[in-house]
């Protein structure tokens, strides 16, 4: 599987007789680069990604600007985007932000599965003073989103709903931000705590999208491969 590029980001061009339906999965699909055009069915269409099910997916490389013309229920949608991954019989492209609510079927702000390393650096209880920690604790962060994390720590460090962490994660690159806590459990792994992140620069939003944005197409890719062996299997 190839691996999808930085996130960039697309306008959509033009909407044509949109209706309530939107655009749905199944449609038809034409995807157009320069001096080519081909036609597939939409399958998968989550966060930042769109999937198509195209026979001619060799023809297209990572990084081609495309446009692609669906053809739904709901109208007749044209927009840009980039491709960003592809796998046997498939091209995996960018869903614009401006696009996504155009869509029937979606998640806002899906929330992919991780295992990656960070430390809390500091906490600001809910009155608004700050705890500077002696030593950094570490976390274990499970989920991330666009929006927020759900992390776990070892140790009961007196986090409360409302308070608000800052925090280092390694996610291939440092990413500092703020936290607020909005939920927390004790678990078998350690105290989780489900955080949605506080004024997070532009910068580091972009940032954050494209490690997720990898994320998503290397899950869905896994997933797939799982079920198409587990089909052979039967």
């Amino acid at each position: 599987m190839s691996s999808p590029s930085q996130g960039k980001s697309f306008e959509v061009e033009r909407i044509k007789n949109r209706s309530q339906n939107g655009i749905l999965l199944q449609s038809r699909i034409m995807v157009e680069k320069k001096d080519f055009v081909s036609t597939g069915i939409l399958t998968y269409a989550e966060g930042d990604i769109i999937e198509i099910e195209i026979s001619e997916y060799k023809a297209f490389e990572l990084g081609d600007k495309v446009k692609l013309t669906v053809y739904s229920p709901g109208g007749v949608y044209v927009f840009e985007s980039t491709v960003v991954a592809k796998d046997h019989g498939a091209l995996m492209v960018i869903n614009p932000p401006s696009n996504q609510s155009r869509f029937a079927e979606k998640r806002e702000h899906p929330r992919v599965k991780v295992n990656q390393s960070g430390v809390i650096v500091s906490i600001k209880e809910t009155k608004g003073v700050e705890r500077l920690l002696q030593n950094k604790v570490e976390l274990t962060v499970h989920n991330l989103s666009i929006s927020g994390l759900g992390f776990t720590v070892l140790e009961n460090i007196g986090l409360d709903t409302n308070s608000t962490v800052n925090v280092a994660l390694d996610l291939g690159f440092t990413l500092q931000c703020a936290a607020e806590i909005i939920r927390s459990e004790t678990t078998p792994e350690g105290y989780y705590y489900g955080a949605r992140y506080v004024d997070l620069t532009p910068d580091k939003a972009n940032s954050l999208r494209a490690f997720i944005l990898k994320m998503q197409v290397e899950s869905h890719y896994t997933l797939k491969k799982e079920e198409m062996q587990n089909r052979n299997f039967k």
